[in-house]
């Protein structure tokens, strides 16, 4: 017979469990990446779209790309929890490797000078996953309902992916 498993703040339950860890480092998700967003903005109206893309890139791909790497792949359990998908958490770890990979590729691109049409593409690749992911939760949102921190998620999701095709496509039409 199973044992029955522990409530998160229960006496037993561990950290890599508890979906608190993983709220925290969605919340700093949000925070780099509205930084970042900030940067790029600011970048927009002092140089056009390379200098939006190239100051954004390091915080909305690259530190929120690692930072989301650690939340799926090293808290998988307690992700997987703060999402609703505690089934079979772990492909939590598949989507942290694959943000990770591409964070980690997005800093080498800033901090190596690759270039404009390295940063477009790289911009362009998380903004395409990050996406069609917020399509899968979206739908699945609908038909299962909304809850205020749900709404406010996806808002937040919502526009970095827009504002990451806007910082991506503005350096590209300026001429890569």
């Amino acid at each position: 017979m199973d044992e029955p498993r522990p409530v998160a703040g229960e006496k037993g339950e561990s950290m890599w469990k508890d979906p608190s860890v993983s709220n925290c480092l969605m919340i700093a998700t949000y925070v780099v990446g509205g930084a970042g967003i900030a940067l790029g903005i600011y970048g927009h109206t002092s140089g056009g779209g390379p200098k939006a893309l190239h100051w954004s890139l390091p915080l909305v791909v690259g530190a929120v790309g690692i930072i989301s790497c650690i939340r799926h792949s090293v808290f998988h359990v307690s992700d997987a929890r703060r999402a609703g998908v505690e089934a079979d958490p772990f492909f939590m770890i598949e989507l942290g490797f694959a943000q990770g990979a591409i964070g980690l590729v997005a800093l080498l691109a800033f901090f190596a000078e690759w270039g404009v049409a390295a940063e477009v593409s790289l911009m362009l690749a998380f903004a395409l996953y990050l996406g069609l992911a917020f399509f899968i939760v979206l739908y699945k949102a609908i038909k299962k309902g909304f809850d205020g921190g749900l709404v406010f998620g996806l808002f937040m999701w919502g526009l970095q992916v827009v504002f990451m095709f806007w910082f991506a496509i503005a350096a590209w039409a300026a001429g890569i």
